[in-house]
């Protein structure tokens, strides 16, 4: 057992723990294409356009998502610059809050050892971390539904006592739907279907007991009046400001998510997802299945009873490091808790393996010291393991895991133009920015390099955009009504109109994807083509 866990001192290393987790090398990597780069560049644009209210990308209007993400990496970039640690800072404060009320509700349901564990097992959980360094909406969306989650349970137990606190339920269920809306303004619908899940079937669960239906039902009317006044009003602006935004929002995204008509990149069956939860809560997964054992439910209490029905976010800190009702239930075998303390090092010494093979490059030699230190730990811990207790393997699981995921945050930088279709664009944009010259035309052609006008700007900016050619006009920056009339003569309908611009007087640089120089090089008689840079699988050819 983890001694005096009540102590001031645990919980300020809890909290260094947890800042050096989310904040150690957070701005080491570049932008990843496409996401990273389209999120970072519309925050940009706010901040260059001055323009709050309606996020732009490639400076034509882009409602894809709701702007809180984009508001917070805007107010993150005005404070500390054009940098990847400030777009990340977000995300990673985003982390820490999730991180928080996953302690809180931990503490709330078995005491302060529950929510160490808590805090702990999801700071070191492989997908937790990786949200919290990848700029999308993910994180920033997880944190608002796990606050709604904890608020809403703390409305209904304060429900316990009829005269003592049935006066903080409104309090409580009000902050709730706060983290509801501020979700909604993240991702959209999700945040408010999920998280309203839990007092729903808590109240289905609880069917008999009038008085909470009632508090329920009387909370669900004062809620979503907030939830209009805090949501409604940037709707009501873009609306008013973009014209065809609400058939767009509503009809074409809203309803077209709910059906799956316009959900993308997410080809895989319902079970991936399970795919994709069991390895991402590495290296807590092998314990996931001892959570459903009939005798631990049994043992519990009516309230730890409710949280089951609620969420499952903190149960195993709940079931395999409480000390209250049910930490009696059977236990896992320790070869089990061995397994999840090893599995750390496992992935520091397999996946470099891997690496090579997969992206056709050379081990860096991050990681070859990454393996070697992995399989020496891995040699030690397997041989001394066999001794470990539970809480000693529970550490380990959590020193290994540590180790790992920053091991993976420091080499990755290394392999960051070799991800294919997901690279950065970093050195393609530092190249267009030393070869561009005032009167220089510029073209982007065969596929959006989405984050380009973020490293190259001001090369590309509002004043100075380039044609764009060669690529889908139902995809972005295109599938907003009215954006392809927005770029007007920007876009080019073929290849003769770009063979036509190469062979003119004019400069032209062309930011491409792999083996449009190959292809055009004979194409344009009356100019020689060079290959000025190679990024990846980016081309930036010039005419001269």
């Amino acid at each position: 057992m983890i001694p005096n866990v009540d102590s001031p001192r645990q919980r300020w290393w809890l909290a260094a723990l947890t800042l050096f987790t989310f904040l150690f090398l957070l701005g080491s990597r570049s932008l990843n294409e496409p996401d990273e780069g389209r999120y970072a560049e519309i925050a940009r644009e706010m901040i260059e356009l001055g323009d709050w209210i309606v996020p732009h990308f490639w400076y034509v209007p882009h409602l894809d998502k709701p702007p809180l993400t984009y508001w917070t990496v805007a107010v993150s970039m005005s404070v500390f610059g054009q940098n990847e640690w400030a777009v990340r800072l977000p995300l990673a404060l985003a982390g820490i809050s999730g991180v928080w009320a996953s302690y809180l509700f931990g503490c709330a349901l078995g005491g302060r050892r529950v929510g160490l564990w808590s805090a702990l097992v999801l700071q070191t959980s492989l997908l937790y971390f990786g949200m919290a360094r990848m700029l999308t909406t993910d994180i920033i969306l997880t944190q608002f539904m796990a606050w709604a989650v904890y608020f809403f349970w703390r409305s209904w137990r304060s429900l316990e006592d009829a005269e003592a606190k049935q006066k903080f339920f409104f309090a409580w269920h009000l902050a709730g739907w706060t983290a509801v809306a501020l979700g909604f303004l993240t991702k959209g619908p999700i945040a408010f279907v999920i998280p309203l899940v839990c007092p729903l079937t808590l109240s289905i669960y609880r069917w008999h007991d009038v008085r909470r239906r009632k508090a329920v039902f009387g909370g669900l009317i004062a809620g979503l009046a907030l939830f209009v006044v805090l949501v409604v009003p940037w709707f009501l602006a873009v609306f008013h400001r973009v014209p065809r935004a609400f058939d767009f929002m509503v009809y074409g995204q809203t309803v077209g998510h709910a059906l799956g008509t316009t959900i993308r990149n997410r080809r895989g069956p319902l079970l991936y997802y399970f795919a994709i939860l069991g390895v991402g809560f590495l290296p807590w997964t092998f314990l996931l299945g001892w959570l459903w054992r009939r005798a631990y439910w049994r043992s519990l209490a009516s309230r730890q009873k409710d949280a089951w029905i609620m969420v499952i976010s903190v149960l195993v800190a709940l079931r395999f490091f409480g000390t209250g009702p049910g930490s009696n239930a059977p236990q896992p075998p320790g070869w089990t808790w061995r397994v999840c303390m090893l599995s750390p090092l496992v992935l520091m010494v397999v996946v470099p393996v891997l690496v090579p093979p997969l992206f056709g490059v050379f081990a860096p030699a991050g990681l070859k010291f990454q393996v070697a230190v992995g399989a020496a730990a891995l040699g030690l811990s397997a041989w001394r393991g066999r001794r470990f207790s539970q809480d000693h393997c529970a550490v380990g699981a959590v020193v290994f895991a540590l180790l790992n995921l920053q091991f993976i945050a420091a080499n990755i930088p290394s392999l960051e133009t070799r991800l294919k279709s997901n690279q950065t664009l970093k050195p393609l944009g530092a190249a267009l920015r030393a070869n561009y010259r005032s009167g220089d035309a510029l073209v982007c052609w065969g596929r959006l390099p989405q984050g380009l006008p973020f490293y190259a700007h001001p090369v590309i900016s509002s004043t100075n955009r380039p044609y764009l050619g060669g690529m889908p006009l139902n995809q972005v920056p295109f599938e907003f009504p009215g954006n392809r009339e927005r770029f007007g003569d920007l876009v080019l309908p073929d290849e003769l109109v770009l063979i036509q611009l190469l062979s003119g007087n004019q400069r032209v640089l062309v930011v491409a994807f792999s083996g449009t120089f190959d292809h055009f090089q004979h194409a344009v008689a009356d100019q020689t083509l060079r290959l000025v840079a190679r990024a990846g699988q980016w081309e930036l050819i010039s005419t001269r």
